[in-house]
């Protein structure tokens, strides 16, 4: 029998159903426009998905999520086209996250060159998927993710960062040269002719994608009509303020015109050698999705 979350593992998963690092470099290469970006996706998405998942999961309160909201509006046929849809695209996304791990494996272990050998990877995505199945089976994988593997893989590596961050800012100041560049009124706001600057609208929106499959988790809360919007609202304020604080202060140390962003790794680089700090800090960085695999893996 599945037993109740607290608000704090809710808050958990929902972050982990929402939340990557990588969308923080999606946002730092925004400069000064992160502002503007972000303020429109959470108004012209990420709030209007919230109210709605937050309005049916506490008025349907059944097993099921958007499944069930489907089925109640639309009948049987729809609601299992919703839950088989939202399956079907979790199955690659699996595969894409194994695929991803499995080069950090190698950079882990030493043997870099495993993240070239197709044979490897395949062998690695097969025994991650069935490892993931198997533990979903024995365990109850989504409160483990929200109470523990949400530290290990968010909170921790997100607070490093910050830190890292912030004692960088401190000791150089605004970097004009940077990707973000000297402060300009006129830079803070995205111009609607340059197709450059409007590639980011869905990019940051994607962000929040996710929000809707955390109704599947309502039932389980002891007060749904309480803990579930509180919940969801403080998880939706974490994931914000870290993705913009973060954004902020990895955009000031990467150069103008820079292509290193590809890589969460590259401002933890930036950052010790503003520092002059050791620079085996980047290879955790590397490695920071085996940290908290529940977090990472968006079990449950």
């Amino acid at each position: 029998m599945e037993t109740k979350l607290s608000t704090g593992a809710f808050v958990g998963i929902v972050i982990s159903l929402i939340a990557t690092m990588s969308s923080i470099l999606t946002l730092a290469a925004t400069g000064w426009q992160m502002f503007a970006f972000i303020l429109f996706a959470i108004v012209c998405f990420a709030m209007p998905v919230a109210l709605m998942t937050m309005e049916l999961s506490t008025t349907l309160q059944g097993r099921g999520g958007p499944q069930l909201w489907v089925k109640t509006a639309f009948g049987p046929k729809w609601g299992f086209t919703s839950s088989w849809l939202l399956w079907v695209q979790m199955f690659p996304s699996m595969v894409m996250i194994a695929s991803t791990l499995c080069p950090l494996f190698g950079v882990m272990i030493g043997q870099d060159q495993l993240g070239d050998n197709h044979w490897f990877t395949l062998a690695f995505i097969i025994v991650f998927y069935w490892l993931i199945t198997l533990l979903n089976l024995k365990f109850d994988m989504a409160k483990i993710g929200g109470a523990i593997g949400i530290w290990l893989g968010f909170y921790l590596p997100m607070g490093l960062m910050f830190i890292l961050g912030l004692a960088a800012f401190l000791k150089r100041g605004l970097d004009p040269h940077s990707m973000l560049g000297a402060f300009s009124l006129h830079g803070t706001i995205p111009s609607l002719t340059d197709t450059k600057s409007l590639q980011y609208v869905s990019a940051v929106a994607f962000i929040f994608t996710g929000i809707s499959t955390t109704g599947v988790y309502a039932p389980r809360l002891k007060k749904v009509t309480h803990d579930f919007p509180l919940g969801l609202l403080l998880a939706l304020t974490v994931v914000v303020l870290l993705n913009l604080f973060n954004a902020f202060l990895i955009a000031n140390v990467i150069p103008a015109g820079s292509d290193q962003l590809d890589n969460i790794a590259e401002p933890v680089i930036r950052y010790c050698q503003v520092l002059g700090w050791p620079s085996w800090l980047a290879q955790v960085f590397r490695c920071w999705p085996f940290w908290g695999l529940p977090y990472n893996c968006r079990l449950g």
